[in-house]
């Protein structure tokens, strides 16, 4: 496996890496779990539609597809069960922007709002993000995540949603249920389930917006739980581009641990209980 993993990262440093014909021929809405498993043996972890593969070198993380589109399901995609949706590489070892030798007519490179150090490259039109810290001698890759190319749309469900990270919870619209929700997380695992959130929001019409609920704790005082709703609103409207007017923060009080809970709603809907019933 590690010998895989080294393969796999030489890969990374060829000009033919950063394609639109996905991670090692490994494209969103057309590869599927058999084609991974192939390439990357067994998962260290497996849950449900996620899957991870861990080794010397770094991780993969693949999210599947639970189904075609059915009413009232939470499936964002027309495609079969167990087909890759996205991927997202991580290495352990140093690599850096420069080596993927990117195609800037084809990538926006945006700065994080809230880290310095923070950078971030986007490519729509092929489904590649990467997520990067600057450094005195360059840009060091942090996660590179593939997900679906522009023309692949057409297999969008009608009324899909997307299924949030590491949860097993999925939000159904209108139901009020929330898209995600998590703990205090160090910020560069919150950026994924943001950019997540993101992603749907941009899927919806520009009449959806997106509530940011957070719940101070004993470890977490009001002032910095509304810096936390900022921080997170900040990165979705600066980094992703979503537009001001459709994220609201709310203050959903004291609870017996720090809280976010992420909404994605019409507008013509009444914004989300910050006290949702107890036994939700």
């Amino acid at each position: 496996m590690n010998e895989l993993i080294g393969v796999v990262l030489a890969a990374l440093l060829s000009s033919g890496f950063l394609q639109e014909r996905g991670w090692r021929d490994i494209a969103p809405l057309h590869s599927t779990r058999t084609d991974v498993e192939r390439l990357l043996g067994s998962p260290k972890e497996s849950r449900g539609v996620a899957s991870t593969f861990q080794a010397k070198d770094g991780r993969v993380r693949v999210f599947y597809s639970s189904g075609f589109c059915k009413k009232g399901a939470a499936n964002d995609w027309n495609v079969p069960p167990d087909t890759v949706v996205s991927l997202t590489f991580e290495p352990n070892k140093a690599l850096m922007v420069a080596d993927l030798k990117l195609d800037k007519t084809k990538y926006e490179r945006v700065r994080d709002p809230h880290l310095q150090s923070g950078v971030y490259y986007f490519n729509q039109e092929d489904g590649i993000r990467i997520s990067a810290r600057v450094l005195g001698d360059g840009e060091e890759v942090q996660t590179i995540t593939y997900e679906p190319a522009t023309k692949d749309y057409y297999l969008r469900c009608p009324n899909g949603t997307k299924q949030p990270l590491d949860s097993n919870e999925q939000m159904y619209l209108g139901l009020g249920l929330a898209f995600d929700e998590y703990s205090d997380l160090p910020f560069e695992d919150e950026k994924p389930r943001l950019d997540n959130f993101a992603i749907y929001l941009q899927k919806q019409e520009p009449t959806f917006k997106g509530y940011i609920i957070v719940y101070s704790g004993p470890k977490m005082s009001s002032g910095k739980a509304q810096r936390r709703a900022k921080r997170a609103k900040d990165y979705l409207v600066k980094v992703r581009r979503i537009d001001e007017a459709r994220i609201v923060t709310i203050d959903g009080g004291y609870r017996e641990q720090f809280e976010v809970k992420l909404y994605a709603l019409p507008s013509s809907k009444s914004p989300p209980s910050p006290n949702p019933r107890r036994n939700e």
